[in-house]
């Protein structure tokens, strides 16, 4: 019986504290996909240009990888990596608040490119392409 104990019961003690440790856990919002980005002004002379979708964000837990699709390095478009706390979306270049729920979440915030100052932006998520 103490050998029962010892072998069983202890690791479901131990499994049982550690999803009432998690419980409060929260999984960072689901951003990846492609994104229209529109500017909400132009101050810096014209805005970007960028094709759509503007933005292109591939996420592993609260870290993430943005492509802006500007045509640079060869078409590929400017890459830098960004991170995801709670409903923040931040990196060197932008600032964004998440909001909504899935699938028609938001992103409002700044995005900082070319020597400009920071472009006021909203996006929004395009749908995903259907496999053929």
């Amino acid at each position: 019986m103490l050998a029962y104990m010892l072998l069983v019961g202890v690791p479901v003690l131990a499994l049982l504290g550690i999803l009432e440790a998690g419980r409060s856990l929260a999984a960072p919002p689901a951003l990846s996909g492609d994104w229209k980005l529109e500017f909400d002004d132009a101050a810096c002379g014209n805005r970007p240009n960028l094709r759509q979708p503007a933005l292109s964000v591939s996420q592993s837990g609260m870290d993430a990888l943005l492509t802006l699709n500007d045509g640079r390095n060869g078409g590929r478009g400017t890459v830098f990596e960004a991170t995801i706390a709670s409903n923040q979306l931040r990196s060197n270049n932008l600032n964004a608040a998440v909001t909504g729920k899935r699938p028609d979440r938001v992103l409002k915030g700044t995005l900082a490119i070319d020597g400009c100052p920071p472009l006021t932006f909203h996006a929004t998520r395009l749908a995903p392409k259907a496999d053929k």
